[in-house]
């Protein structure tokens, strides 16, 4: 049986001699495993299907539970990621945040558009990479039904005052330090985060706040998916502000 599907390569790793294992990003199936063969021989035409963050239509023969890549259509490579470290942990981070929360045939539509989008920043030199981080961060927290509650601006009406704390049980940001599982939280990390999501912000607060709100971002989704993201921890070694 043969399927045609738009995928993203989250992870590539040796198999064999020549070959590869993908774990590809399908819109449509989720995440999946698949071969694929010949890849690593001198002049092989499918060497670009099997690179990091490669975005391309996918030809896969289905034997029982398992995938081979028969065929690949290039859509972008992003090879421009590869060039620049602090890019590529970020496009790193996308794709481990996929690689904790994603399940094999669920559909994730609104997720796979957002790594999209959160790679293209990414590889504009003018887009600041902890916002695109972040921006992908509160979009597969919100796909994966662990949404941050960015709404005390509005119930404060734009007045929160200078101290804030961020409840990591509930994912929601309070005035008041009233909550068992509350920390600090600085108000330009909320300014960010708001900004990240879209949402009204004021841009004379987000000094600093970046690289807080790739912190928090890690230490909420290490809590809610048990995983140590290890590439998002890097590019918060490797950020300045």
């Amino acid at each position: 049986m043969e399927i045609k599907t738009e995928a993203i390569v989250l992870r590539s790793i040796d198999y064999k001699d020549n070959d590869k294992l993908l774990t590809l990003f399908s819109p449509e199936l989720g995440k999946i495993t698949a071969g694929i063969k010949g890849v690593k021989k001198p002049k092989a035409k499918l060497a670009f299907s099997a690179q990091p963050f490669c975005f391309a239509e996918y030809i896969l023969a289905e034997k029982g539970d398992r995938y081979t890549v028969t065929n690949a259509y290039l859509h972008e490579s992003f090879f421009s990621l590869r060039c620049d470290i602090v890019r590529f942990y970020a496009a790193c981070a996308l794709a481990e945040i996929c690689l904790s929360i994603l399940y094999e045939n669920e559909k994730y539509e609104g997720l796979f558009i957002g790594l999209i989008e959160g790679l293209k920043s990414l590889s504009l030199a003018e887009e600041d990479v902890a916002e695109a981080v972040v921006g992908f961060a509160l979009i597969a927290l919100r796909e994966s039904g662990y949404p941050l509650d960015l709404g005390l601006y509005e119930e404060c009406d734009g007045d929160i005052g200078d101290k804030l704390w961020f409840d990591f049980e509930s994912g929601r940001f309070s005035a008041f330090a009233d909550c068992d599982g509350g920390e600090r939280a600085s108000v330009s990390t909320y300014h960010i985060l708001r900004k990240c999501a879209g949402l009204q912000h004021d841009e004379s607060l987000l000094q600093g706040g970046r690289k807080r709100a790739l912190r928090l971002v890690k230490a909420y989704l290490s809590l809610k998916t048990e995983s140590n993201f290890e590439n998002l921890s890097e590019l918060i070694r490797l950020y300045e502000e």
